[in-house]
C-alpha cells in the first residue's frame, strides 16, 4: 500500500502533472481553472507546456481572478511571454469601461517586478476618477516596486486621496509591501492621529518597521536569499533599496545561475539598483550569458546604471517589450 501511494505521488507532482493541469485549465468551472494555473506557476520553467493555455486564461478568461492567477503563474515559467500580457492590458488602463480598466490594473499587478515598464502607464492611471481603480493602481504599483522613486511617490499622493479606501491601502502598502523613506516618515507619522482607527493602526505598522538603511535588516534579507522558499520576496525587497542593498551583494550576484528566470531578473535588478555600489558585479555581469531575452535585458540595464553610477530606472517601453 505505501509503494503504491507513494508511485501514485510522484505521478500526481512536478512536471508530470503537467498534461493534467493543462486540461484542468479548459473547465468550465472557474476556480478549478484558478487552482490549476496556481499549481503551474509552482512548478516553474517545466511547466512551459502550459505557457499557450495560460495566455489564453490571462488575456480572456471572464473570470478577474482567472484572469490574475494565469498571468501571476506566466512569470514563474516564461517572462517574454508574461511581458505579453502586460503589453496586452495597458492599453485597457484607458478603456471606457471602468470594470476593463480595473481588470488591466489587477493583472498588471499580478505580474509583479516583471511589469516594471507598465509603471508610466499605471502612474497616469493612478488619477483615474474611480476610487476604486486608483486603489487598484496603488496595489499594481506596490506589487512591481521597481524602480522606488516614482512608486513611493504615488503612494505618497495616496495618502492624500480624497476616498479612505485609497488612504488605506497607500498606508497598508508602505505597511507590508515597499520599504519606508524618509519622506514616507515624514508623511505616515501625522496619520497616526487619524479619526480612522485601521489606517492608524497601519501607519503605526509602517512606522514600526525597520529602516531601508536598516544593517540588521539587509543582513536578513541576505540571509533569505539561502531559502528558496523566501528567494523572491528578499530580492524585491533588496531591489527597492537602491545602494544601501550592496552589503548583501555576494548573494544577490551568486542568484543570476538560478534555474528560475525570474530570480535572475529581480537578481539583475537588485544590482542595477545599487549602482556605482555594485562596481565590483561588472566582470560577472559581463561574461553572463543569459538565455531568457528579458533578464539579458536587465542585465544590460544594470552595468549601465552601475557603469555610469545612476539607479536603473524605467525604460522606455520599446526597449524591453517583445514584439
Amino acid at each position: 500500500m505505501l509503494g503504491l501511494l507513494g508511485l501514485w505521488y510522484w505521478s500526481s507532482t512536478g512536471a508530470r502533472v503537467v498534461p493534467t493541469l493543462i486540461e484542468l485549465l479548459k473547465d468550465d468551472d472557474p476556480s478549478t481553472r484558478i487552482v490549476a494555473a496556481e499549481q503551474l506557476g509552482h512548478i516553474g520553467p517545466a511547466a512551459r507546456s502550459a505557457v499557450p493555455q495560460l495566455l489564453s486564461q490571462a488575456m480572456q478568461d471572464g473570470s478577474q481572478h482567472a484572469n490574475t492567477t494565469a498571468a501571476a503563474a506566466l512569470k514563474w515559467i516564461d517572462l517574454t511571454t508574461a511581458r505579453r500580457v502586460m503589453t496586452y492590458f495597458i492599453p485597457r488602463l484607458h478603456d471606457a469601461d471602468v470594470q476593463q480598466r480595473r481588470t488591466a490594473c489587477a493583472v498588471i499587478g499580478s505580474l509583479g517586478p516583471i511589469a516594471k515598464p507598465a509603471v508610466p502607464a499605471l502612474l497616469a492611471a493612478a488619477h483615474d476618477p474611480d476610487a476604486l481603480l486608483r486603489r487598484n493602481v496603488l496595489t499594481a504599483l506596490a506589487s512591481i516596486g521597481i524602480p522606488s522613486p516614482p512608486i513611493g511617490a504615488a503612494l505618497l499622493d495616496g495618502l492624500r486621496d480624497s476616498s479612505s479606501l485609497v488612504r488605506q491601502t497607500a498606508v497598508a502598502q508602505f505597511a507590508f509591501t515597499v520599504p519606508l523613506s524618509a519622506d514616507a516618515v515624514a508623511a505616515l507619522t501625522p496619520i497616526l492621529n487619524d479619526p480612522d482607527k485601521g489606517i492608524a493602526t497601519l501607519a503605526r505598522t509602517a512606522l514600526d518597521k525597520p529602516r531601508a538603511g536598516d544593517a540588521s535588516h539587509i543582513e536578513s534579507l541576505g540571509m533569505m536569499l539561502g531559502h528558496s522558499s523566501a528567494r523572491d520576496y528578499a530580492l524585491h525587497q533588496l531591489a527597492q533599496l537602491g545602494p544601501a542593498a550592496s552589503d548583501a551583494l555576494p548573494p544577490v550576484l551568486a542568484l543570476l545561475e538560478d534555474e528560475r528566470p525570474l530570480i535572475r531578473y529581480l537578481a539583475a535588478e537588485t544590482l542595477g539598483g545599487m549602482g556605482v555600489a555594485a562596481k565590483q558585479a561588472l566582470a560577472t555581469l559581463q561574461h553572463h550569458q543569459d538565455s531568457d531575452p528579458v533578464v539579458r535585458a536587465a542585465v544590460s540595464e544594470a552595468m549601465n546604471a552601475i557603469e555610469s553610477g545612476a539607479v536603473a530606472n524605467v525604460d522606455p517601453l520599446t526597449k524591453e517589450l517583445p514584439r
